[in-house]
Protein backbone atom coordinates (compact mmCIF):
# COMPACT_ATOMS: atom_id res chain seq x y z
CA UNK A 1 0.00 0.00 0.00
CA UNK A 2 1.51 3.30 -1.29
CA UNK A 3 1.27 6.51 1.40
CA UNK A 4 -1.17 8.42 0.03
CA UNK A 5 0.46 11.84 0.77
CA UNK A 6 4.12 12.63 -0.44
CA UNK A 7 3.87 15.27 2.57
CA UNK A 8 3.12 12.67 5.24
CA UNK A 9 5.75 10.45 3.45
CA UNK A 10 8.34 12.71 3.90
CA UNK A 11 7.29 13.52 7.59
CA UNK A 12 7.99 10.04 8.24
CA UNK A 13 11.36 9.69 6.59
CA UNK A 14 12.03 13.04 8.59
CA UNK A 15 11.09 11.20 11.95
CA UNK A 16 12.81 7.99 10.86
CA UNK A 17 16.13 9.76 9.80
CA UNK A 18 15.73 11.21 13.50
CA UNK A 19 15.11 7.83 15.19
CA UNK A 20 18.67 6.82 13.35
CA UNK A 21 20.84 9.14 13.48
CA UNK A 22 20.14 8.69 17.76
CA UNK A 23 20.75 5.61 17.01
CA UNK A 24 24.35 6.17 15.03
CA UNK A 25 25.64 7.94 17.79
CA UNK A 26 25.69 4.51 19.12
CA UNK A 27 28.24 2.81 16.92
CA UNK A 28 31.09 5.61 17.83
CA UNK A 29 31.22 6.83 21.10
CA UNK A 30 28.50 5.41 22.75
CA UNK A 31 29.79 2.35 22.65
CA UNK A 32 33.54 2.22 22.55
CA UNK A 33 33.90 5.50 25.25
CA UNK A 34 30.23 5.22 26.97
CA UNK A 35 30.37 1.47 27.67
CA UNK A 36 34.37 0.66 27.53
CA UNK A 37 35.17 3.32 30.07
CA UNK A 38 32.63 2.89 32.72
CA UNK A 39 32.91 -1.18 31.92
CA UNK A 40 36.70 -0.69 32.96
CA UNK A 41 38.06 -1.76 29.21
CA UNK A 42 41.35 -0.18 27.93
CA UNK A 43 42.84 1.55 24.96
CA UNK A 44 44.19 -1.52 23.30
CA UNK A 45 40.61 -3.04 23.17
CA UNK A 46 39.33 0.37 21.69
CA UNK A 47 42.26 0.24 19.06
CA UNK A 48 41.36 -3.89 18.17
CA UNK A 49 37.67 -2.92 18.14
CA UNK A 50 38.10 0.34 15.79
CA UNK A 51 40.70 -1.84 13.95
CA UNK A 52 37.72 -4.89 13.73
CA UNK A 53 35.59 -2.32 12.49
CA UNK A 54 37.62 -0.53 9.76
CA UNK A 55 38.55 -3.97 8.18
CA UNK A 56 34.66 -5.25 7.77
CA UNK A 57 34.30 -1.66 6.36
CA UNK A 58 36.83 -2.46 3.86
CA UNK A 59 35.62 -6.41 3.54
CA UNK A 60 31.72 -5.87 3.42
CA UNK A 61 30.39 -2.38 2.61
CA UNK A 62 30.23 -3.42 -1.37
CA UNK A 63 28.79 -6.75 -0.76
CA UNK A 64 25.98 -4.74 0.90
CA UNK A 65 25.68 -1.88 -1.63
CA UNK A 66 24.88 -4.30 -4.02
CA UNK A 67 21.98 -5.56 -1.22
CA UNK A 68 20.99 -1.99 -0.81
CA UNK A 69 20.51 -2.24 -4.76
CA UNK A 70 18.72 -5.71 -5.14
CA UNK A 71 15.50 -5.20 -2.80
CA UNK A 72 12.97 -2.54 -1.64
CA UNK A 73 14.84 0.34 0.42
CA UNK A 74 12.20 0.85 2.64
CA UNK A 75 11.74 -3.25 3.92
CA UNK A 76 15.75 -2.84 4.18
CA UNK A 77 15.44 -0.09 7.00
CA UNK A 78 12.49 -1.90 8.32
CA UNK A 79 15.04 -4.73 8.71
CA UNK A 80 17.85 -3.47 9.93
CA UNK A 81 16.41 -0.95 12.16
CA UNK A 82 15.00 -3.99 13.82
CA UNK A 83 18.02 -5.39 14.61
CA UNK A 84 19.83 -2.92 15.54
CA UNK A 85 17.47 -2.03 18.06
CA UNK A 86 17.76 -6.10 19.19
CA UNK A 87 22.10 -5.93 19.30
CA UNK A 88 21.62 -2.46 21.12
CA UNK A 89 18.34 -3.81 23.47
CA UNK A 90 20.61 -6.69 24.66
CA UNK A 91 23.34 -4.65 25.43
CA UNK A 92 21.76 -1.71 27.58
CA UNK A 93 20.53 -4.69 29.65
CA UNK A 94 23.86 -6.32 30.06
CA UNK A 95 24.89 -2.87 31.10
CA UNK A 96 22.29 -2.12 33.53
CA UNK A 97 22.90 -5.73 35.27
CA UNK A 98 26.56 -4.62 35.36
CA UNK A 99 27.58 -7.63 33.35
CA UNK A 100 28.76 -6.14 30.19
CA UNK A 101 31.68 -9.15 28.62
CA UNK A 102 34.18 -8.07 26.61
CA UNK A 103 32.97 -10.76 23.86
CA UNK A 104 29.80 -9.70 24.04
CA UNK A 105 30.69 -5.95 23.60
CA UNK A 106 32.81 -6.94 20.75
CA UNK A 107 30.09 -8.88 18.97
CA UNK A 108 27.65 -5.81 19.53
CA UNK A 109 29.75 -3.29 18.31
CA UNK A 110 30.82 -5.23 14.81
CA UNK A 111 27.13 -5.91 14.22
CA UNK A 112 25.81 -2.69 14.87
CA UNK A 113 28.17 -0.95 12.80
CA UNK A 114 27.38 -3.51 9.86
CA UNK A 115 23.58 -3.30 9.86
CA UNK A 116 23.52 0.46 10.67
CA UNK A 117 25.64 0.73 7.62
CA UNK A 118 23.57 -0.71 5.50
CA UNK A 119 20.74 1.09 6.86
CA UNK A 120 23.10 4.25 6.16
CA UNK A 121 23.53 2.97 2.80
CA UNK A 122 19.14 2.43 2.09
CA UNK A 123 18.43 5.40 3.91
CA UNK A 124 20.33 7.79 1.35
CA UNK A 125 19.00 5.75 -1.87
CA UNK A 126 15.36 5.32 -0.65
CA UNK A 127 15.52 9.80 -0.11
CA UNK A 128 15.21 10.04 -3.88
CA UNK A 129 11.65 7.25 -4.32
CA UNK A 130 10.15 9.45 -0.92
CA UNK A 131 10.77 13.36 -2.38
CA UNK A 132 11.33 15.60 -5.25
CA UNK A 133 14.55 16.59 -6.13
CA UNK A 134 14.63 20.46 -4.87
CA UNK A 135 13.41 18.58 -1.34
CA UNK A 136 16.90 16.75 -1.09
CA UNK A 137 18.73 19.01 0.07
CA UNK A 138 16.40 20.69 2.85
CA UNK A 139 15.72 16.74 4.05
CA UNK A 140 19.28 15.79 4.07
CA UNK A 141 20.35 18.92 5.99
CA UNK A 142 18.07 18.54 8.69
CA UNK A 143 19.50 15.08 9.17
CA UNK A 144 22.97 16.57 9.65
CA UNK A 145 20.96 18.62 12.14
CA UNK A 146 19.60 15.94 13.89
CA UNK A 147 22.62 13.75 14.21
CA UNK A 148 24.54 16.86 15.62
CA UNK A 149 21.81 17.20 17.70
CA UNK A 150 21.60 13.83 18.72
CA UNK A 151 25.52 12.87 19.66
CA UNK A 152 24.88 16.38 22.28
CA UNK A 153 21.31 14.42 23.47
CA UNK A 154 22.79 10.94 24.14
CA UNK A 155 26.14 12.23 25.34
CA UNK A 156 24.81 14.01 28.23
CA UNK A 157 23.59 10.49 29.54
CA UNK A 158 27.08 9.55 29.52
CA UNK A 159 27.84 10.13 33.08
CA UNK A 160 30.17 7.40 33.58
CA UNK A 161 27.98 5.11 35.65
CA UNK A 162 26.58 1.77 34.83
CA UNK A 163 23.52 3.39 35.43
CA UNK A 164 23.87 6.05 33.05
CA UNK A 165 25.52 4.15 30.17
CA UNK A 166 22.52 1.65 30.41
CA UNK A 167 20.13 4.34 29.45
CA UNK A 168 21.98 6.08 26.93
CA UNK A 169 22.37 2.31 24.94
CA UNK A 170 18.46 2.06 25.62
CA UNK A 171 17.98 5.69 23.97
CA UNK A 172 19.46 4.28 20.79
CA UNK A 173 17.46 1.39 21.10
CA UNK A 174 14.66 3.17 21.28
CA UNK A 175 15.33 5.22 18.40
CA UNK A 176 16.46 2.95 15.82
CA UNK A 177 13.29 0.90 16.97
CA UNK A 178 11.35 3.87 16.02
CA UNK A 179 13.24 4.35 13.16
CA UNK A 180 12.31 1.22 11.91
CA UNK A 181 8.24 0.96 12.65
CA UNK A 182 8.58 4.71 10.47
CA UNK A 183 10.23 3.78 7.90
CA UNK A 184 8.13 0.76 7.35
CA UNK A 185 4.99 2.92 7.22
CA UNK A 186 6.26 4.84 4.24
CA UNK A 187 5.84 2.58 1.82
CA UNK A 188 6.87 4.60 -0.91
CA UNK A 189 7.26 3.62 -5.00
CA UNK A 190 10.45 2.02 -5.83
CA UNK A 191 12.15 1.22 -9.47
CA UNK A 192 12.45 -2.42 -9.83
CA UNK A 193 15.72 -4.34 -8.84
CA UNK A 194 17.84 -5.11 -12.62
CA UNK A 195 18.70 -8.92 -13.11
CA UNK A 196 21.15 -10.20 -11.01
CA UNK A 197 24.40 -10.89 -12.57
CA UNK A 198 26.48 -12.28 -9.48
CA UNK A 199 28.29 -9.67 -6.84
CA UNK A 200 31.67 -9.31 -7.82
CA UNK A 201 29.94 -8.18 -11.23
CA UNK A 202 27.63 -5.72 -9.64
CA UNK A 203 29.92 -4.50 -7.00
CA UNK A 204 32.34 -3.71 -9.76
CA UNK A 205 29.84 -2.03 -11.94
CA UNK A 206 29.31 0.87 -9.23
CA UNK A 207 32.76 1.26 -8.59
CA UNK A 208 33.86 1.51 -12.06
CA UNK A 209 30.29 4.05 -12.39
CA UNK A 210 31.60 6.46 -9.08
CA UNK A 211 35.04 7.00 -10.57
CA UNK A 212 34.39 7.14 -14.23
CA UNK A 213 31.66 9.38 -13.85
CA UNK A 214 33.55 13.24 -13.98
CA UNK A 215 31.43 14.59 -11.65
CA UNK A 216 31.05 11.79 -8.69
CA UNK A 217 35.30 11.03 -9.46
CA UNK A 218 35.35 14.80 -8.36
CA UNK A 219 33.36 14.83 -5.00
CA UNK A 220 35.43 11.37 -4.26
CA UNK A 221 38.76 13.29 -4.66
CA UNK A 222 37.27 16.37 -2.12
CA UNK A 223 36.26 14.08 0.55
CA UNK A 224 39.26 11.88 0.44
CA UNK A 225 41.61 14.79 0.58
CA UNK A 226 39.45 16.24 3.69
CA UNK A 227 39.39 13.80 5.32
CA UNK A 228 43.08 13.08 4.95
CA UNK A 229 44.24 16.57 5.56
CA UNK A 230 41.69 17.36 8.29
CA UNK A 231 43.13 15.37 11.39
CA UNK A 232 46.77 17.51 10.31
CA UNK A 233 45.24 20.76 10.74
CA UNK A 234 43.43 19.93 13.91
CA UNK A 235 46.33 18.65 15.64
CA UNK A 236 49.16 21.43 14.20
CA UNK A 237 46.70 24.34 14.97
CA UNK A 238 47.86 26.74 17.64
CA UNK A 239 45.80 25.88 20.82
CA UNK A 240 45.08 29.01 22.79
CA UNK A 241 46.18 29.49 26.59
CA UNK A 242 43.88 30.80 28.63
CA UNK A 243 44.54 31.65 32.29
CA UNK A 244 42.80 29.62 34.95
CA UNK A 245 43.24 30.31 38.62
CA UNK A 246 46.38 30.30 40.22
CA UNK A 247 48.38 31.63 36.94
CA UNK A 248 47.95 28.16 35.51
CA UNK A 249 47.65 28.07 31.56
CA UNK A 250 44.99 25.55 30.16
CA UNK A 251 43.76 24.93 26.59
CA UNK A 252 41.18 27.02 25.70
CA UNK A 253 38.08 24.68 25.92
CA UNK A 254 35.51 27.17 26.26
CA UNK A 255 36.12 28.02 22.96
CA UNK A 256 36.13 23.96 21.55
CA UNK A 257 32.00 24.31 21.22
CA UNK A 258 31.81 26.33 18.86
CA UNK A 259 33.19 23.46 16.47
CA UNK A 260 30.11 22.05 17.09
CA UNK A 261 28.09 24.29 16.17
CA UNK A 262 29.24 25.08 13.02
CA UNK A 263 27.14 21.78 11.99
CA UNK A 264 23.94 22.83 12.27
CA UNK A 265 24.88 26.43 11.08
CA UNK A 266 26.62 24.93 7.76
CA UNK A 267 23.50 22.63 7.23
CA UNK A 268 20.98 26.15 7.62
CA UNK A 269 23.01 27.52 5.12
CA UNK A 270 22.85 25.27 2.82
CA UNK A 271 18.90 25.24 2.85
CA UNK A 272 18.98 28.99 2.62
CA UNK A 273 21.20 29.15 -0.27
CA UNK A 274 21.18 26.15 -2.16
CA UNK A 275 18.13 27.25 -4.52
CA UNK A 276 19.45 30.66 -5.27
CA UNK A 277 23.13 29.61 -6.48
CA UNK A 278 22.84 26.01 -7.05
CA UNK A 279 23.22 22.95 -5.46
CA UNK A 280 27.28 21.63 -7.09
CA UNK A 281 27.82 25.32 -7.18
CA UNK A 282 27.20 26.14 -3.59
CA UNK A 283 29.21 22.68 -2.96
CA UNK A 284 32.59 24.13 -4.41
CA UNK A 285 32.28 27.59 -3.41
CA UNK A 286 31.54 26.65 0.12
CA UNK A 287 34.61 24.77 0.53
CA UNK A 288 36.85 27.23 -1.59
CA UNK A 289 36.01 30.47 0.36
CA UNK A 290 36.27 28.31 3.73
CA UNK A 291 38.82 26.53 4.07
CA UNK A 292 41.27 29.24 4.07
CA UNK A 293 40.19 30.43 7.42
CA UNK A 294 41.55 27.49 8.54
CA UNK A 295 45.12 29.72 8.59
CA UNK A 296 43.81 31.94 11.10
CA UNK A 297 44.18 29.67 13.75
CA UNK A 298 47.92 29.92 13.51
CA UNK A 299 48.00 33.21 15.34
CA UNK A 300 46.33 31.20 18.31
CA UNK A 301 44.67 33.93 20.25
CA UNK A 302 48.02 36.79 19.23
CA UNK A 303 44.59 38.46 17.15
CA UNK A 304 41.82 38.09 19.47
CA UNK A 305 39.04 35.63 20.30
CA UNK A 306 36.98 36.52 17.63
CA UNK A 307 39.89 35.69 14.59
CA UNK A 308 40.71 32.36 16.54
CA UNK A 309 37.07 31.53 16.42
CA UNK A 310 36.32 32.07 12.76
CA UNK A 311 39.42 29.72 12.01
CA UNK A 312 37.94 26.83 13.54
CA UNK A 313 34.00 27.53 12.52
CA UNK A 314 34.29 28.86 9.24
CA UNK A 315 36.12 25.66 7.84
CA UNK A 316 33.73 23.59 9.59
CA UNK A 317 30.74 24.90 8.49
CA UNK A 318 31.80 25.41 4.93
CA UNK A 319 32.84 21.39 5.34
CA UNK A 320 29.05 20.92 6.41
CA UNK A 321 27.68 23.02 3.73
CA UNK A 322 29.69 20.77 1.14
CA UNK A 323 28.41 17.88 2.61
CA UNK A 324 25.24 18.41 2.43
CA UNK A 325 24.80 19.62 -0.94
CA UNK A 326 27.29 16.94 -2.77
CA UNK A 327 24.88 14.04 -1.00
CA UNK A 328 22.01 15.90 -2.49
CA UNK A 329 23.46 16.10 -5.79
CA UNK A 330 25.21 12.71 -5.83
CA UNK A 331 21.66 11.51 -5.27
CA UNK A 332 20.09 13.47 -7.86
CA UNK A 333 22.47 12.37 -10.67
CA UNK A 334 22.79 8.52 -9.59
CA UNK A 335 20.91 6.01 -11.04
CA UNK A 336 18.30 5.11 -7.94
CA UNK A 337 19.59 1.51 -9.00
CA UNK A 338 23.42 1.97 -8.35
CA UNK A 339 22.69 4.75 -4.88
CA UNK A 340 23.78 2.01 -2.76
CA UNK A 341 27.24 0.67 -4.53
CA UNK A 342 27.53 4.53 -5.22
CA UNK A 343 27.33 5.12 -1.24
CA UNK A 344 29.86 2.01 -0.67
CA UNK A 345 32.57 3.03 -3.08
CA UNK A 346 32.60 6.33 -1.29
CA UNK A 347 32.60 5.10 2.34
CA UNK A 348 35.72 2.57 1.59
CA UNK A 349 37.38 5.52 -0.14
CA UNK A 350 36.81 7.66 3.45
CA UNK A 351 38.00 4.74 5.33
CA UNK A 352 41.29 5.04 3.28
CA UNK A 353 41.86 8.21 3.43
CA UNK A 354 41.22 8.30 7.29
CA UNK A 355 43.90 5.58 7.52
CA UNK A 356 46.30 8.10 4.92
CA UNK A 357 45.33 10.87 7.67
CA UNK A 358 46.71 9.11 10.15
CA UNK A 359 50.00 7.70 8.41
CA UNK A 360 50.77 12.00 7.04
CA UNK A 361 49.70 12.94 10.78
CA UNK A 362 52.49 10.36 12.29
CA UNK A 363 55.07 11.49 9.88
CA UNK A 364 54.86 15.16 10.00
CA UNK A 365 54.99 15.02 14.32
CA UNK A 366 58.19 12.45 12.93
CA UNK A 367 59.69 15.36 10.80
CA UNK A 368 58.84 18.43 12.91
CA UNK A 369 58.00 17.10 16.63
CA UNK A 370 54.98 16.60 18.93
CA UNK A 371 52.84 19.48 19.05
CA UNK A 372 51.51 20.45 22.60
CA UNK A 373 48.97 23.31 23.28
CA UNK A 374 49.99 26.99 22.26
CA UNK A 375 52.94 25.71 19.99
CA UNK A 376 53.39 27.09 16.62
CA UNK A 377 55.85 25.02 15.61
CA UNK A 378 53.41 23.40 13.51
CA UNK A 379 52.38 26.24 10.87
CA UNK A 380 53.97 24.35 7.64
CA UNK A 381 51.36 22.01 8.75
CA UNK A 382 48.79 23.53 8.57
CA UNK A 383 49.44 25.56 5.43
CA UNK A 384 49.99 22.31 3.78
CA UNK A 385 46.97 20.09 4.53
CA UNK A 386 44.45 23.86 3.94
CA UNK A 387 46.17 23.69 0.07
CA UNK A 388 45.89 20.22 -0.47
CA UNK A 389 42.14 20.62 0.66
CA UNK A 390 41.65 23.17 -1.49
CA UNK A 391 43.35 21.50 -4.41
CA UNK A 392 41.57 18.33 -3.59
CA UNK A 393 38.43 20.94 -4.78
CA UNK A 394 39.68 22.45 -7.93
CA UNK A 395 37.90 19.11 -9.96
CA UNK A 396 34.57 20.31 -8.79
CA UNK A 397 35.42 23.78 -10.02
CA UNK A 398 36.61 22.60 -13.26
CA UNK A 399 33.50 20.76 -13.65
CA UNK A 400 31.45 23.81 -12.69
CA UNK A 401 29.89 24.07 -16.03
CA UNK A 402 28.94 20.36 -17.26
CA UNK A 403 27.06 19.51 -13.56
CA UNK A 404 24.59 22.79 -13.87
CA UNK A 405 22.35 20.25 -16.78
CA UNK A 406 22.21 17.39 -14.26
CA UNK A 407 20.09 19.46 -11.90
CA UNK A 408 17.75 20.61 -15.02
CA UNK A 409 15.38 17.11 -14.90
CA UNK A 410 15.24 13.94 -12.56
CA UNK A 411 17.40 11.33 -13.37
CA UNK A 412 16.21 8.42 -15.54
CA UNK A 413 17.13 4.81 -14.78
CA UNK A 414 16.36 3.97 -17.70
CA UNK A 415 18.83 6.16 -19.24
CA UNK A 416 21.69 5.20 -16.94
CA UNK A 417 23.93 3.33 -18.92
CA UNK A 418 23.85 6.35 -21.98
CA UNK A 419 24.61 8.72 -19.38
CA UNK A 420 27.35 6.87 -17.19
CA UNK A 421 29.84 9.05 -18.76
CA UNK A 422 28.32 12.43 -18.43
CA UNK A 423 27.38 14.30 -15.42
Amino acid sequence: MISPSPRRRLLLFLAGGVGLQVGAFAEGNLLWIGVMGPMGFGYAQVGLAHLAVMLLTLLFTLPLGVLVDRVRRGTALAVTGGLAAGLLGSLALAAWLEAVTWPHLLLVTLAVVMVRGTGHLAQEAYLPAVVERDRLVPVNAMMLIAGSASSFGVGFLLSGSPGATAAAVGVAALGVAGSAWLFGVIRAPEEPAPPRTGVWREAVEGVRFTLTHPVLRAIVVYLFGLTAMQESIEEFAVTPLLPESGDVARPGAVLSWLIYVATPIGAVLAILLYRRVGTFRLAWAAVLVSQPFSLLVLAGMDWGPIWYTLGRLVPWAGAAVAAVTLLSHRQAITPRRLLGRSGATLIIALVVAEVAGSFLEVLAEFLIGRQGPGDAGGWPVVVLATAGVLACAVPMFRLRRLSHPAEAGPPSDAGASADAGAP
